[in-house]
């Protein structure tokens, strides 16, 4: 293969990547689970807890479980979506470290 040809579709991909992440910072997910809400973004920052009032009358080990299993279903839709914007971008190629 051509050297040029390789360095140009390795800057095409790199901008491509850039887009991918300003995308994905963009988009954002919301789990409500067991009195919490969890806002997460698709690369995975969560970007607020709210606690429902409900909540708060909680003992601390269910407590402990409900913002858990929030934030594990917030994280894994977060994947979801992020799993979706690389198929977008890559063409279903699979880059090690990316998924």
């Amino acid at each position: 293969m051509d050297m040029f040809k390789m360095i140009k579709e390795a800057a095409a991909m790199k901008s491509k990547l850039s887009e991918m992440e300003k995308s994905l910072k963009a988009q954002v997910v919301e789990i409500e689970s067991g009195g919490v809400k969890v806002k997460i973004n698709a690369k995975s920052e969560i970007l607020d807890i709210k606690l429902t009032p409900d909540f708060m009358k909680l003992d601390v080990a269910k407590a402990e479980r409900s913002i858990l299993s929030a934030v594990q279903a917030a994280e894994k839709k977060a994947q979801a979506v992020m799993m979706e914007e690389a198929k977008k971008i890559t063409g279903g190629m699979k880059i090690p470290g990316l998924m």
